[in-house]
């Protein structure tokens, strides 16, 4: 990520100013300086802002961002340009606020673009999704980013002392190490469904070996008592199972097959024994039914002969009935034919009065012609009696409204002339009022400069009296000085180092006695008595120490009044004297007010002008729109006209509802006629078709009666013809025969019952004869008893040999599948072991107690200390390396770093470095961390740096080998940024974007030295 340009609006001490990044170009290195509180942390503050909605610092939340002298209707906003690579994005983030008047607070705003093809394409316009956006695009958080790009005020060691679990969280967005802990996780998934599975196999083969039926064999029961875990001692036993069971069945289906074939044999001899005595019973049965049928059969032969004589007479019968047929025939069409002829009487008698009718109404046809013309030639007028009548009333209105018109025309021109007479030697004169602007604008700037100077002198005046002070100040300290370095010479310091040995010698005193000889200088003692006044010793003392201390507060006063005298002489250079003496602003703000009373004169001339022009191109326009009006309006009198000319000519009637009540009368008249005409027409029509059709149909009948007569009399010849050919005389006696043919179906139906009921008889009692010739029976209780034994033995025996094949297919199945468990067992184990055994040791179940990611991240964070250590060894000398701690522990350890000292030959704590040192490893680690993961290509670009303070910390020597380090960046194209006060960084860093404060706001521009 790497910054183009970003702009501020209300933001902290920043009312409204743009910094442009592009000045930096390719002096990759760069310098923000600034008094204390013009801003400078600000700039980060408006970076991280408008990337993550937050300060550079956890301290400050987005509230105390806002400048506290923009304008209560205006929103805080900031604007930032940066490059992602080959990418170019636009951030414009608004922050909440209370408008002026307002209770409740105005949301903020964010959006977010992309340049594509010179123009800016919006990508995300609310807040939650930009955040993501801008999140996942730049690959990492807000804490993450103040450790990678912004490193500022007390968070610039954050990454160097943070814990474990915190740069495993950073270390693994940079590396994306997310995927090695997802592949750990999977296995550890993977093994332990796995072991799930294989347990599941286990516990599904004990129940199925417990399920083992033994068949009651000792041997089988002693193999049950093995574990269904040794499953190669399973593999072993099972085939004997298997046996057992074979040899069981065997037998079993030898018995069966005995039993099965004595039941046959009983079977056979019952069922022929029970068969021979029905069969017995059945022929005693049908000789006796045989019997009873023969003495029907001389009234059968009598009822034979009486249906042939029925079957001879059927010819005659039928003749009789088609005769019959014909006379009904015949009777039916003479009714039709009577009430033909009354139809055609009636027919005839309506046509006639209907033509009578017709005649008398066509006397008045030539009165109705004369309507139906006038019908026909105002009809279109009728139809649109509406649009003639609203013709009428326009006539009127427009004439009215062509009078209103034409006195409007008359007073707009009144209007027009009146303001021509205002406008009369007047003209707009903005070049005026663009050069009052310009004598405004070059006068505020003299104003700003002129107060400027007054600040300034007042500053500097300040300065002044504040040197003075401590110059007496420095004087008052020389004085004080050489009166205690006086005071010191006058106090007696003889024996004074004896003094904190008063106990000492005590103790020696109490030790010795007169005459003895000292055991410190062995001489002889002569006397022990006190010969120091220790009193005294520590008055001098005490006095001496007072005098010290009271030249040490005068010593420490006078360096820091040194250095202040020192400070204060930097920032008078600062001031130009010339300038800070002309301060008189009064006269210049006396000429701007008369220019703003010049330029509101101006301003009001223009726009009453402006007015008036604007009121005479309105009134020209109105003008044009009522001659056009009046145009419109004249040519919809005259189309008016001609449609009331062509009404009034055609119709003779000059008012509609008089035109309109003759024509609905006229057309009645002509309506009733026409429908009247041609209902009697109809009737005639009708009245005809009718009578034609009636009278085709009775030529029909009278034809058809003609037949009808002729097919009578030849059914009488064939009559009697059949007669004398059956040898009947008179109609009577086929009538008597006739009567029995009723009789007829029923006679033959008995007669074929009793014929094949006796061929049958016939047929059974031979097949008896038959079956029990020459044959006794046995006893069939006896028989029955027997078979009835053999069967409950086949059924026992039946019974055992299903029960025993049931248990042998359970036992067949469970054996099946105990040995295929027992080869997916086997199976699983051998190619799962080693998956197993690598599970465990990513897990961290090893030696190191590492996981893979862990282990993953160490990988890294030795890249980035080897890195890091390149830099941190020419600044401190070649004395401090960074190193990992290779403590083991479980979880992310081996992620904490202390630093190798090659002076003492060990290493310690990283917090045991001074707070310089400290600068240079965090300075060493953040370029190394950057380095390692622009060759990694992590998905994150860090293209650019920010360091804010830290640089006090460093002596002379140390300063210069931090900034050949940040220098030699500019050779990988990194764009650094410095915030410091140290004075030597200007001389070395050729660009420097500078804040400079007035008053209650800041602007910052940069410069080149």
């Amino acid at each position: 990520m790497r910054p183009i340009k970003l702009k501020l609006n209300n933001f902290g001490p920043f009312l409204n100013e743009t910094i442009d990044f592009t000045y930096v170009n390719n002096n990759q290195l760069f310098l923000i300086s600034g008094k204390t509180g013009s801003g400078k942390t600000m700039i980060f503050d408006a970076i991280v802002y408008a990337l993550f909605g937050e300060a550079s610092t956890k301290d400050r939340k987005e509230g105390d961002l806002r400048s506290h002298f923009a304008e209560n209707n205006m929103p805080m906003k900031v604007e930032f340009e940066f490059k992602l690579r080959n990418n170019v994005f636009k951030i414009q983030r608004q922050g909440a606020f209370i408008k002026e008047g307002n209770k409740n607070k105005t949301l903020g705003q964010l959006v977010v673009y992309q340049l594509e093809k010179d123009e800016y394409v919006l990508r995300e316009s609310k807040i939650n999704n930009g955040n993501q956006y801008i999140k996942q695009l730049l690959g990492v958080n807000a804490d993450q980013f103040r450790q990678l790009f912004i490193l500022p005020q007390g968070e610039f060691k954050r990454f160097l002392l943070s814990k474990s679990s915190e740069k495993q969280e950073i270390l693994r967005t940079l590396f994306n190490s997310q995927r090695f802990e997802e592949i750990q996780k999977y296995l550890t998934e993977d093994v332990k469904e796995v072991r799930q599975q294989i347990e599941k196999h286990f516990n599904t083969l004990e129940n199925f070996w417990q399920e083992i039926q033994t068949f009651e064999a000792d041997n089988l029961n002693e193999h049950k008592m093995v574990n269904a875990r040794q499953t190669n001692r399973l593999l072993e036993v099972l085939p004997d199972f298997e046996k057992k069971a074979t040899e069981i069945q065997k037998e079993l289906n030898q018995q069966k097959k005995a039993n099965q074939e004595l039941l046959n044999q009983a079977e056979v001899k019952l069922n022929e024994n029970m068969k021979l005595q029905e069969s017995l019973k059945h022929l005693d049965i049908k000789r006796k039914e045989y019997d009873s049928l023969l003495v029907r059969e001389d009234e059968i032969n009598k009822k034979i002969k009486r249906i042939k004589e029925i079957n001879e007479v059927r010819p005659v019968v039928n003749l009789l009935d088609t005769k019959e047929n014909l006379i009904s025939k015949k009777e039916k069409v003479n009714v039709e034919i009577n009430e033909k002829d009354r139809n055609l009487a009636e027919l005839e008698e309506k046509l006639k009065n209907s033509i009578d009718e017709l005649e008398f109404y066509k006397n008045n046809i030539n009165e109705i012609e004369q309507y139906r013309d006038f019908v026909d030639k105002t009809k279109i007028f009728y139809d649109k009696s509406s649009k003639y009548s609203e013709a009428y009333n326009r006539f009127k209105l427009y004439n009215e409204e062509l009078l209103n018109l034409r006195e409007q025309l008359k007073d707009n021109e009144i209007n027009i002339n009146d303001t021509q007479n205002q406008l009369q030697q007047r003209h707009t004169n903005y070049k005026k009022l663009e050069y009052i602007n310009e004598e405004i604008y070059v006068l505020k700037d003299e104003i700003k400069v002129l107060k400027q100077n007054e600040q300034d002198k007042k500053e500097y005046d300040a300065l002044l009296k504040r040197k003075t002070q401590k110059q007496t100040f420095l004087k008052e300290n020389e004085s004080a000085l050489v009166d205690l370095m006086d005071k010191y010479q006058t106090i007696d310091k003889t024996n004074i180092h004896l003094n904190d040995k008063r106990e000492m010698i005590k103790q020696i005193q109490s030790s010795i006695h007169s005459g003895d000889t000292c055991p410190i200088c062995g001489s002889h003692i002569n006397s022990i008595e006190e010969h120091i006044d220790f009193a005294e010793l520590n008055r001098r003392e005490k006095q001496l120490s007072e005098i010290e201390t009271q030249k040490n507060k005068l010593n420490e006063s006078k360096i820091k009044n040194e250095s202040e005298l020192q400070y204060i002489d930097e920032q008078l250079l600062k001031y130009n004297e010339e300038s800070i003496a002309t301060t008189n602003y009064e006269d210049r703000e006396l000429d701007l007010a008369k220019k703003y009373k010049e330029k509101v004169l101006v301003e009001k001339e223009n726009e009453a002008i402006e007015k008036l022009k604007l009121k005479q191109q309105q009134l020209e326009n109105n003008y044009h729109d009522l001659q056009i009006a009046i145009q419109n309006k004249v040519h919809e009198l005259k189309q008016n006209e001609m449609i009331i000319n062509d009404f009034e000519n055609t119709t003779g009637y000059n008012e509609i509802n008089q035109f309109s009540d003759i024509y609905k009368h006229y057309y009645n008249k002509v309506n009733d006629f026409d429908n009247k005409t041609k209902e009697l027409e109809q009737k005639i029509q009708n009245f005809n078709s009718t009578l034609a059709v009636e009278r085709n149909s009775k030529s029909y009948l009278d034809k058809n009666k003609d037949e009808l007569q002729n097919d009578i009399e030849k059914i009488n010849n064939k009559i009697q013809d059949e007669m004398q050919s059956i040898g009947f005389t008179t109609l009577d006696q086929i009538y008597q025969v006739t009567a029995q043919t009723s009789e007829k179906e029923a006679l033959e139906k008995e007669v074929e019952s009793y014929e094949k009921s006796k061929q049958s008889m016939e047929l059974i009692i031979k097949q008896l004869n038959e079956e029990t010739m020459e044959r006794k029976p046995e006893d069939i209780e006896l028989l029955t008893e027997d078979y009835k034994n053999k069967q409950n033995a086949l059924e026992t025996i039946s019974t055992s040999l299903s029960q025993h094949e049931y248990k042998m297919e359970l036992n067949r199945k469970k054996i099946n599948e105990i040995k295929n468990i027992i080869e997916t067992l086997n199976n699983a184990l051998q190619t799962q072991q080693e998956i197993f055994q690598l599970a465990e040791i990513l897990a961290g179940k090893n030696d190191q107690k590492l996981t893979l990611e862990n282990y993953v991240l160490i990988y890294y964070l030795e890249r980035i200390l080897a890195q890091a250590n390149q830099r941190l060894a020419l600044m401190t000398g070649q004395r401090y390396q960074l190193t990992r701690r290779s403590q083991i522990s479980q979880g992310y350890s081996g992620l904490e770093i202390d630093v190798f000292d090659s002076h003492s030959n060990q290493s310690r704590h990283i917090t045991s470095l001074s707070g310089g040192e400290t600068f240079q490893a965090s300075l060493a680690l953040a370029l190394g961390l950057s380095e390692i993961v622009q060759q990694e290509s992590g998905g994150i670009s860090l293209d650019s740096m920010f360091v804010d303070e830290g640089f006090g910390t460093l002596d002379q020597e140390t300063l210069e080998t931090a900034l050949d380090t940040l220098l030699s960046l500019k050779s990988s194209g990194r764009m650094v940024g410095i915030i410091s006060h140290v004075s030597e960084l200007k001389q070395r860093i050729p660009i420097i974007l500078e804040v400079i404060s007035e008053q209650y706001q800041s602007i910052a521009q940069f410069k080149k030295q």
